[in-house]
């Protein structure tokens, strides 16, 4: 079993990465199952899932995405250039980056209506907790399923810690 206190990486696709790290969605959905617990860094993958209606899922997190600029407003952290006249974009609106640090508490397999509204039939529930956003971004390119980062990377994600 992997070691709990060296933190695990688990790229997730907009916007659903966005629902995580805004502290909406607590549920995971895979294919399958993991024994880890322990820490993880929350990283929003390159590609956004434009078929996925938020709002169906809560009404919440629909409203949020809405306050930060919608859809059209996640943004590839591998090319943006901070400056110190335009203020970075949200965190959580970031493709290709860690942006928030979690718990993976637990794992479950789906059972009939639980962890709704996120939770998805014929799927392993992979639990989330204590999700801390990031303050910036930390650009990276992401993995399949859990992945160790390096202590580069490490080191970044603490020092963007809210």
């Amino acid at each position: 079993m992997p070691d709990p206190d060296i933190p695990r990486g688990l790229t997730i696709r907009q916007p659903w990465a966005f629902a995580i790290a805004e502290g909406f969605k607590t549920i995971e959905n895979r294919t399958r199952r993991t024994n880890y617990r322990g820490s993880l860094l929350i990283h929003a993958g390159r590609d956004f899932e434009d078929s996925v209606p938020i709002v169906h899922y809560s009404r919440d997190a629909a409203t949020r995405l809405d306050e930060l600029g919608g859809r059209s407003n996640f943004w590839d952290a591998r090319a943006h250039l901070p400056s110190r006249i335009v203020p970075p974009p949200p965190t959580s609106l970031a493709l290709s980056a860690v942006i928030a640090t979690a718990r993976l508490d637990g794992c479950h397999e789906a059972a009939d209506g639980c962890c709704a509204p996120w939770g998805f039939a014929d799927r392993w529930h992979w639990e989330l907790a204590n999700v801390q956003p990031l303050q910036t971004a930390v650009p990276r390119n992401g993995a399949l399923s859990l992945w160790k980062p390096d202590a580069e990377l490490l080191a970044a994600a603490e020092g963007a810690q809210r």
